[in-house]
């Protein structure tokens, strides 16, 4: 008679079934925490310009330069002044451990005019920097 009264207690709790499965959903949430990547995002909207080339490069460029349809000016989430980014990027050269694999992004918004963008590339030219990059996004079909 005792093992009756022992089952029937049992089921008077139902949340036993539930501590496996949060023990699941926290050990996937924890999984996804861990192995996902999150993704910095930009300083301000940009719409890159379009290119045929899809070639991605290998690493993460070392500074990153964001330029606005309004002329803003974004050296990696900060604003700057156009005079300010060569001795920026001379500083942070110099403290570069990796000095062969130190490159700079430009992301332009696609529909700025060269004009506008030029005095970004002589800031780098003059900080003495050759690896520069223009971000661009895969052309789309026109279908």
């Amino acid at each position: 008679m005792k093992i009756g009264e022992k089952y029937a207690a049992r089921n008077a709790s139902n949340d036993d079934n539930m501590v496996p499965l949060i023990n699941v959903v926290f050990l996937m949430l924890v999984f996804f925490m861990v192995a996902g990547q999150i993704q910095k995002a930009d300083p301000i909207a940009v719409i890159p310009p379009e290119s045929i080339n899809d070639n991605r490069a290998e690493t993460d460029p070392s500074v990153a330069i964001f330029v606005g349809l309004n002329n803003e000016l974004y050296v990696e989430d900060e604003v700057f002044q156009i005079e300010d980014v060569k001795d920026y990027l001379e500083r942070e050269f110099a403290s570069s451990q990796d000095k062969d694999g130190f490159w700079v992004q430009i992301k332009a918004d696609g529909n700025i005019p060269l004009e506008k963008l030029r005095p970004v590339f002589d800031q780098v030219r003059q900080a003495g920097l050759t690896k520069v990059s223009l971000a661009t996004q895969l052309e789309r079909g026109t279908q």
